[in-house]
């Protein structure tokens, strides 16, 4: 972790503590620096170990996103 990584945020974060516009800077401080996203990521993790019981990501063709993302545009909600 850098000296800019804010601490503060990242414990906030992860105690669920931060309003809406400091998750916005947190979010965009994670979007820039890995080894934030890694905290976050592993805290998570070891919180629900349950969603991350595969090793690997799930492998889709081509073919089963195209008829995901029909599937998807087919649903509108007036």
């Amino acid at each position: 972790m850098t000296t800019k990584c804010p601490r503060k945020l990242l414990a906030y974060y992860l105690s669920d503590k931060l309003d809406v516009d400091d998750q916005l800077i947190f979010f965009a401080h994670l979007d820039a620096c890995p080894e934030c996203w890694d905290e976050v990521y592993n805290a998570v993790k070891a919180q629900h170990p349950h969603y991350y019981k595969t090793k690997s990501r799930l492998k889709m063709s081509d073919k089963e996103i195209k008829q995901f993302e029909h599937k998807e545009r087919a649903i509108e909600v007036a």
